[in-house]
C-alpha cells in the first residue's frame, strides 16, 4: 500500500521535525546524572565471586558498560548503557538510544524508525549484581518519528513514561557478560500523524496514553 495522493505536497511534512532539531536538555540531564553517579564510586574495585560473604559484596564498587546488539539489528539504532552497583543487589543505570537513519530516502517506499531516547533507572539482582536474574524499572523520555514500515502512516512526537523489564545475565569471563532481557513502557505522548513518511499531509495530532514494547535485549556487557 502506498500513499500516492500526498507526495510533493507542502513543505512541513513528516520529515521536517525530526531528531536533529531536538532540544539538548534531555541529553544534558542524562550526562549530569551519570556524572553524579560516577562521583559516588571512587576507584573501581575487582568484581566479586561466589566465595565472598554478603558484607564483602556490599563493599564492592563496580561499573558495567553495555551495548545492545538487538538495537543495532533494528535499523541500526545506536545505544549505550552504564550501570553502577550501590549494593549487593542493586544497581543504578542510565542509557541512551539514537537512530537518525532514513531508508529509501525520498522514495514512495521510504521508511524509518528514528528516535532519541534517554532513561534513568534501577535494577534489582536477587543473588548479586551482574549475575543471574534481574528486574528493572526506569523513567524515560523519547523523541521519535516512525512510519512506512507496516503502513504508510507516520507518527512523530515526544513521549514520557516509566518502564519495567526483566532478564538474565550470563558470565563469559571475569570482565564480560552477555545480558538478555525484555522490557515494556507506558506513559503519555504529544504527537502528530502524517499520511506517509515523505509528505506534508497531516491526518491528526493531540495527546494520548500508550503502552508498548520497549526493549529486546541481547547485550555485551563489560564489567569493571
Amino acid at each position: 500500500m502506498r500513499c500516492r495522493s500526498c507526495f510533493g505536497r507542502g513543505t512541513g511534512g513528516a520529515g521536517h521535525g525530526l531528531t536533529p532539531a531536538a532540544s539538548p536538555e534531555p541529553l544534558l540531564f542524562l550526562l549530569c546524572a551519570l556524572l553524579c553517579l560516577a562521583s559516588l564510586s571512587g576507584l573501581a574495585q575487582e568484581r566479586p565471586d561466589a566465595r565472598f560473604d554478603p558484607e564483602s559484596l556490599e563493599r564492592q564498587a563496580r561499573f558495567a558498560f553495555s551495548q545492545n546488539l538487538a538495537d543495532y539489528l533494528f535499523l541500526g539504532t545506536l545505544n549505550a548503557e552504564l550501570q553502577y552497583s550501590i549494593h549487593r543487589s542493586w544497581t543504578l543505570l542510565g542509557g541512551a538510544r539514537y537512530n537518525n537513519w532514513t531508508w529509501l530516502h525520498r522514495q514512495e517506499s521510504q521508511f524509518e524508525a528514528r528516535q532519541q531516547t534517554y532513561y534513568l533507572g534501577v535494577r534489582w539482582w536477587p543473588w548479586y549484581t551482574y549475575s543471574g536474574w534481574w528486574l528493572g524499572s526506569r523513567m524515560q523520555f523519547q523523541e521519535y518519528n516512525r512510519g512506512g514500515i507496516f503502513s504508510p502512516e507516520t507518527e512523530e512526537g515526544n513521549a514520557y513514561g516509566i518502564g519495567a523489564s526483566g532478564g538474565y545475565s550470563v558470565h563469559v569471563n571475569r570482565w564480560l557478560n552477555v545480558d538478555f532481557g525484555l522490557g515494556f513502557w507506558g506513559g503519555m505522548t504529544r504527537y502528530v500523524t502524517y499520511a506517509c513518511p515523505y509528505c506534508g499531509k497531516r491526518t491528526g495530532e493531540g495527546t494520548k496514553a500508550f503502552f508498548l514494547p520497549d526493549e529486546l535485549r541481547v547485550a555485551l556487557e563489560l564489567v569493571f
